[in-house]
């Protein structure tokens, strides 16, 4: 491999960028993760306060019931 490197100089910088990449990625993708499901959670928790609302409330807001219940049914997951 070292010899590779020295033959090949541009190989070494590619390589270190591969490693960064690696490095960064392993760093960020936990950090990531945990926003996920946070957002995840205000979701649910929104969502369930949203079947919840009653009429006036809804209106105050400025959305349907109609709205609120497709918004409401949604998984999670999804936006």
């Amino acid at each position: 491999m070292t010899q590779y490197l020295r033959t090949f100089p541009l190989a070494a910088g590619a390589v270190r960028d591969a490693a960064h990449a690696f490095a960064v990625a392993a760093f960020s993708l936990p950090e990531r993760g945990v926003d996920v499901l946070v957002m995840w959670e205000k979701r649910l928790k929104d969502r369930d306060a949203l079947s919840h609302m009653k009429y006036g409330q809804l209106e105050d807001m400025g959305i349907s019931p109609e709205d609120a219940l497709i918004e409401s049914e949604k998984p999670f997951w999804r936006s």
